[in-house]
């Protein structure tokens, strides 16, 4: 889900926990939110990009949710 549109604004969602920045003005906006918040997009083991919010972030955490890292 990484960015997410409802209702013409933009969040930023943790794809391991759901946390959520936002609203966001536009795509952009989010993703400049995701980086000044700490987050990280990483590649899942199928080879699908996934925004992870500073929590989810360590592989112990990554487990927790079904070890996608």
């Amino acid at each position: 889900m990484s960015i997410a549109k409802d209702y013409g604004e933009y969040y930023a969602v943790c794809d391991i926990c759901g946390e959520v920045i936002g609203p966001c003005c536009d795509f952009y906006d989010a993703v400049d939110a995701k980086k000044e918040n700490g987050w990280l997009s990483r590649k899942d083991a199928n080879g699908e990009w996934i925004d992870l919010c500073p929590n989810c972030q360590s592989a112990s955490a990554a487990m927790d949710f079904g070890g996608v890292i």
